[in-house]
């Protein structure tokens, strides 16, 4: 219609506007049905001359434009659907083009340049799709040679798709619009194309916004977060700390952006497995200004030296605040993750849910005495019975802070149902832990000084029971008995007349045959002669002997491997049930250890509205507001509460 109207109106130039896209022609110079080669950088100004670019540094009339965030997530969403193409693409891999554009497009509007001179991400007059393409892929290589953290494949997009999308951002300008504006329309597209099976990623504003209230970071500590999804927490505490620099510094001073940007360089660091995801968290920083280069993509529970070795930032006892949201329910089995044995929750155990294993990760990434941990858990981890080791070991290493329920719908419109809580802890000192130790072992030491011996005895009876022999060998020996006695006895008074002490196998078979009340037998042998004596004693020895070897063969005929495995089903039950009260009471023994030698108060508080409902749609009621303004009252006067 616009090329129509400019034909019958003999014009020169059409512009076409769709939103924040804007496309303008050459007309005149070329034929109806042209819409490739007549595309132009702008209509000239009172009928000039056709300039060859559009945006440029400082000028007035060609700088970027900032928009507002209604606009920006329309401008995302029209990059997305072009590169999706209604499914050619996964929503993953469509953003993850977008993102490397827009990585681009941040570089080049942070590139040093003067005054007049153009942007290299735009558009210029006539120009082809392939020498767009060919330089926004220059461009691209460039900044993967200097930030090869970011991105390690090509563009993977053809010239056409990416000629569109460079057309429907050149003209914006990502670095001066409003922080606040990029976050929230970044965080809604993100929302809207990331629900469903990755939506475990994202943690919604208003309970990322109010768990980093509660932890009050400092512009000097050290921030991680081991799960950090689309890097919402993170963003969050560079925020934080950006609010702060405005009540120290004026918002135009180097020393306010300073204040900020360092933090955000040097001291916000973030580890998340899903590599597609990393660099949503990555993108993400980038355009709120930096931050990204302490993101890496692993596996946060893996061994110390692997996320060292690819990090040195990433070392134990390091971190002051953790604030995530770890992943729910998936288990980390010993036979795939092997290094569930190495953590203390892990030890015996074939498989374990990665959201208890990852307590056990963070305290060991916090500092000792002030680290803070802020996680999001499941409220089983609080209340169900299985899981009494798991509270057992957040109370020998942490201090409880404050315990905030979620209602069920916090992260419906994620997909997910589950009920969590917020657990807001400290890591106890290296006194305070070694004191609960120490005190544990004093605990496990009592009472096993009480049990082993149970255990003992009870192993003791298993293995007469098991030498003793099935009812069946048990009868053999009552009919083996008398010929073993004869024979016995007759050696006995051959011995005697000898004056020969037994040997130890005629002890033995004496003290297993023969009880000490049995009647003596009739002796057969009663010789005087010295050397008849001993001819006689050897003939009986060799009958001993081939009667034990014929009873040895008889008593295993008769074994009954059903019986004997029904006794040590038996006895293990006995014995483990042992062990079970004893690990019980060991337990009970600690726990009433803690209450009486922890004793400091808890915040706990119920949250029912929290600024959005079960769809997402905003709600105008939170409670995490008044929960953090009653929390700073609480830390201010604990007794008060009580």
């Amino acid at each position: 219609m616009a090329f129509g109207n400019c034909n019958s109106l003999s014009g020169h130039y059409a512009v076409v506007v769709a939103g924040n896209t804007r496309r303008s022609f050459d007309v005149k110079e070329y034929k109806p049905g042209e819409r490739t080669q007549n595309i132009i950088a702008d209509p000239p100004v009172a009928y000039g001359k056709v300039e060859e670019w559009r945006y440029l540094k400082g000028v007035p009339r060609s700088e970027l434009s900032v928009i507002e965030r209604g606009d920006l997530i329309r401008v995302l969403e029209k990059c997305h659907d072009t590169l999706w193409q209604g499914g050619k693409f996964a929503p993953t891999q469509a953003f993850d083009e977008l993102a490397k554009i827009l990585f681009i497009k941040v570089r080049d509007e942070k590139k040093a340049r003067r005054d007049g001179e153009p942007y290299d991400f735009q558009i210029k007059t006539h120009e082809s799709s392939e020498s767009v393409a060919n330089r926004i892929n220059t461009l691209y290589q460039e900044a993967k040679t200097q930030d090869p953290e970011v991105f390690t494949e090509d563009i993977e997009i053809d010239e056409n798709r990416l000629f569109s999308v460079v057309n429907h951002l050149q003209g914006i300008s990502l670095n001066q619009t409003d922080l606040d504006v990029k976050g929230v329309a970044f965080e809604r597209f993100l929302g809207n194309f990331f629900k469903g099976e990755i939506g475990q990623f994202f943690t919604p504003r208003e309970v990322v916004e109010f768990m980093v209230d509660m932890v009050t970071p400092h512009h000097e500590e050290l921030i991680l977060d081991p799960a950090c999804g689309s890097g919402g927490f993170l963003l969050h505490a560079m925020d934080y700390i950006r609010k702060q620099a405005s009540d120290y510094y004026d918002e135009e001073s180097r020393e306010h952006y300073t204040h900020w940007h360092d933090f955000a360089k040097d001291r916000l660091f973030g580890i998340e497995v899903n590599d597609s995801i990393a660099r949503v968290a990555k993108m993400n920083m980038i355009i709120h200004d930096d931050g990204h280069s302490n993101v890496i993509s692993n596996d946060a529970l893996v061994d110390f030296d692997t996320l060292y070795n690819q990090h040195r930032g990433f070392e134990k006892e390091r971190f002051d605040v953790i604030l995530t949201n770890p992943p729910f329910g998936a288990d980390v089995k010993q036979a795939e993750l092997p290094y569930l044995e190495n953590y203390e929750l892990g030890k015996g155990k074939t498989s374990r849910k990665t959201e208890i294993l990852f307590l056990e990760r963070c305290f060991d990434f916090l500092k000792w005495e002030t680290g803070k941990l802020a996680i999001i858990l499941p409220d089983g981890i609080l209340t169900n019975s299985s899981l009494q080791d798991v509270r057992d070991y957040i109370e020998r290493h942490f201090q409880i802070l404050a315990v905030i329920s979620l209602p069920q719908i916090a992260f419906s419109h994620f997909g997910a149902g589950v009920k969590t809580s917020i657990l807001f802890l400290r890591k106890f000192s290296e006194q305070e832990y070694e004191r609960c130790q120490a005190a544990i072992n004093r605990i496990t030491e009592k009472n096993k000084a009480i049990y082993t011996p149970q255990i003992v005895a009870l192993e003791d009876e298993r293995r007469t029971l098991i030498a003793e022999g099935s009812p069946e060998q048990i009868a053999m020996k009552e009919t083996y008995r008398p010929r073993f006695k004869a024979v016995l006895d007759n050696i006995e008074s051959l011995n005697r007349g000898l004056s020969k002490t037994p040997s130890k196998t005629v002890q033995r078979l004496r003290a297993f045959f023969i009880s000490e009340t049995g009647e003596p037998s009739a002796v057969e042998f009663q010789l005087s002669d010295p050397r008849t004596a001993r001819t006689e004693l050897k003939a009986q020895t060799s009958e001993l002997n081939a009667l034990e070897k014929e009873y040895k063969a008889a008593f295993k005929a008769a074994a009954d491997p059903q019986w004997e495995s029904q006794v040590k089903a038996e006895y293990k039950e006995k014995i483990d049930a042992v062990k079970e009260e004893w690990e019980d009471k060991n337990a009970e023994d600690v726990r009433e250890w803690v209450r009486e030698n922890a004793n400091h108060p808890i915040f706990m508080a119920i949250a029912e509205r929290i600024g959005y409902d079960a769809t997402g749609r905003k709600d105008p009621v939170n409670d995490l507001d008044t929960i953090c303004e009653e929390y700073r009252k609480f830390t201010e006067n604990p007794d008060f509460f009580g």
